[in-house]
């Protein structure tokens, strides 16, 4: 994995032949220029920063123009491009994420604005992903899909069996067929069901991970599904392709499970991921969505501890080794589940990974070390050095880091000075060093170069002391 997070790959672009590059033209009454304006603004939540953005703004007025006059003659479909990347995802699968420009992201958010009062007036409200209040852990007990999950778990206590089925590559099985036949299904004909289609898929027919629209073409490709399984089930909950259903006995959840192969099949051309579909006791422990869910057993629904909630332990690898600054999406997570001993361990050690961030030892003399008998007749030089004290303020140990002459195979030196460092409590240059430092400024002296060692009952740098010769 050439990195976990995104690849550049290449542009995905419309066609440019003569069919591509003109299309019916948008009656007034389907967008108003104010419309296009409402759809920019959305475009540019959390893009601010982008250039594309900034440059957009300058000329406010002429774009929001250019893209509306688009919209009336028909020649919008130029201003549709995609770039594509490759994103690998921590659990290893490979996605290709289909990045819209501007342009195009403007004009999806226009499909939106017109597409979503439709959609919401007929939710049931049970598809909690990518949707306004909804999400894993949103703040609305609607939305919210473990809130959700837990109420199935710790009071619908009548149900006793569960069933997890998702779909096989969802987004590559929507078509455009099944997308127009879900789109006439509300409503939504004619003109604005083709400009839904061209702004919602690339030019070859697939369905783009990455775009704001593609979660509700999911959503309205589903909406017949999600109305009529809440009808027939006990109780259905779905996060985008993955449902989970809470059944009373073990043949309802066997004959859901094939109502949905069934349904998906026929209706949608989808196949059900049959490896991850799963049917078993609501009493043993469910993970869904990253989180594991548990029903204690033979409890009284009237009792306080009905269950609890945990988290896959990937998940909390990756939490324990978070640094302060994706901690906060990790806690995010955690506080939904009962983790509070594994919460207070991970923000002790956090506590120490914030005071390392502000306060690091210096490591500016740091370098290969050599054993300083190798330095015996070699000359070196001094580039900078550390002496640190005992508790009564004499120097007991000194670090250098020194420059040695670099040879190449001949031993002919190359110019090049190779950075190494000795330490130790060398006292006959703990000595000298300090009686220079009295006469001399450290930055004075430094570097210090033709240095020489010898050992002379303990190393000193050569002549730095004063031998008798004669008794």
């Amino acid at each position: 994995m050439s990195h976990p997070g995104e690849i550049k790959l290449h542009d995905v672009s419309p066609r440019t032949d003569s069919a591509q590059a003109l299309v019916n033209p948008m009656p007034v009454e389907i967008f108003t220029r104010s419309d296009v304006e409402h759809a920019a603004k959305r475009a540019f939540k959390h893009h601010g920063t982008k250039e594309t953005v900034i440059e957009f703004k300058l000329h406010y007025s002429e774009n929001i123009d250019r893209l509306y006059n688009s919209l009336l003659d028909g020649t919008w479909i130029k201003f549709i491009r995609y770039t594509s990347t490759q994103k690998i995802n921590n659990n290893g699968k490979v996605r290709i994420i289909n990045t819209p420009n501007l342009d195009t992201r403007i004009y999806q958010h226009c499909f939106l604005i017109k597409v979503e009062p439709i959609y919401y007036a007929r939710d049931p409200l049970v598809g909690l992903n990518c949707k306004k209040g909804c999400g894993i852990t949103a703040k609305s007990k609607k939305g919210s899909l473990i809130r959700n999950l837990k109420h199935c778990y710790y009071d619908l206590n009548h149900l006793k069996y569960c069933l997890v089925i998702d779909q096989r590559q969802c987004y590559p099985h929507c078509t455009i067929k099944v997308f127009r036949k879900a789109l006439k299904a509300i409503g939504v004909t004619g003109i604005l069901n083709d400009f839904a289609i061209k702004v919602s898929f690339t030019s070859d027919g697939k369905l783009p991970i990455g775009t704001p629209t593609s979660p509700m073409v999911h959503h309205l490709i589903m909406l017949s599904f999600d109305l009529k399984f809440t009808e027939i089930s006990s109780f259905y909950r779905r996060y985008a392709d993955n449902a989970f259903f809470g059944c009373e006995t073990l043949e309802e959840a066997n004959q859901i499970k094939w109502r949905v192969r069934n349904y998906w099949w026929y209706e949608y051309g989808i196949r059900s991921n049959r490896r991850e579909t799963i049917i078993q006791p609501i009493d043993k422990p469910l993970d869904f969505c990253g989180y594991i869910f548990h029903r204690n057993k033979d409890k009284n629904p009237t009792q306080h501890n009905k269950g609890y909630l945990t988290m896959r332990y990937d998940i909390l690898k990756r939490a324990r080794h978070a640094n302060s600054v994706n901690w906060s999406s990790y806690l995010g997570l955690m506080i939904h589940a009962d983790l509070w001993n594994e919460l207070n361990r991970i923000q002790e050690s956090m506590k120490l990974s914030q005071l390392t961030e502000k306060v690091k030892i210096s490591r500016h003399l740091d370098a290969p070390t050599i054993d300083i008998k190798d330095l015996v007749g070699v000359k070196f030089i001094i580039k900078d050095y550390e002496i640190r004290h005992d508790k009564d303020g004499n120097p007991n140990w000194i670090k250098c880091l020194v420059g040695i002459p670099e040879l190449d195979i001949l031993n002919v030196p190359t110019g090049r000075f190779l950075a190494r460092e000795f330490h130790g409590g060398y006292t006959g240059i703990l000595n000298w060093i300090t009686l220079v430092e009295k006469e001399f400024s450290k930055d004075s002296i430094l570097p210090i170069e033709d240095v020489e060692i010898e050992n002379q009952s303990g190393f000193i740098f050569k002549d730095s002391t004063n031998q008798i010769k004669y008794i």
